[in-house]
């Protein structure tokens, strides 16, 4: 954990990435992937295992972010990390809770294109996710059968979920029984 990524560089990250963020953590996957993964300051497998988990487990989607600043900072980039997102997202509320009534028509005009940025955040995260990992040509196929069934069928997000995880069982030991 000797990165030079300390309590304040989580700190001031995290909360950097909050004011990005809109629905649960899209801000902080793009930040911590351009600061501290293409730096090579955190490992990909491990913000992968972190991202996972946080969107495994319950509560919000954003609690990813606290694994990454234990894998960064130890308890303190944890701790750090938790201030970070609870700091600006209640002064954001705060905010948005005061002036909503009286900017309510142009946030239902802007809705529609916000929707489309949390979108492409989304998808610019997901390929930025996945290009270290160079998934082979089965997970690559069990990746557009999740996606056709999804598209398809529009199943419950659990059972994409546990899908999912069920796939890449399989797909783990397949290429671990496989020689070389």
């Amino acid at each position: 954990m000797d990165n030079g990524v300390g309590f304040l560089g989580v700190l001031g990250l995290v909360m950097l990435s909050t004011l990005f963020s809109i629905g649960g953590g899209n801000g902080q996957v793009a930040m911590i992937q351009g600061q501290w993964v293409s730096n090579g300051l955190l490992d990909p497998a491990l913000f992968a295992w972190a991202f996972a988990l946080g969107h495994f487990t319950p509560g919000p989607k954003v609690s990813f972010v606290t694994a990454i600043g234990y894998y960064m900072a130890g308890i303190p980039g944890a701790i750090a990390a938790m201030i970070g997102i609870v700091i600006p997202t209640s002064l954001g509320a705060s905010l948005a809770s005061h002036w909503y009534q009286r900017f309510q028509r142009i946030i239902n005009h802007v809705s529609i294109s916000a929707s489309m940025v949390i979108a492409g955040m989304m998808s610019t995260a997901a390929i930025g996710l996945a290009q270290p990992l160079e998934p082979s040509w089965i997970e690559l196929t069990g990746i557009g059968l999740v996606t056709f069934l999804v598209v398809w069928r529009r199943p419950d997000p659990v059972l994409i979920v546990l899908g999912s995880g069920v796939i890449g069982a399989i797909v783990w030991f397949a290429r671990s029984a496989l020689p070389g």
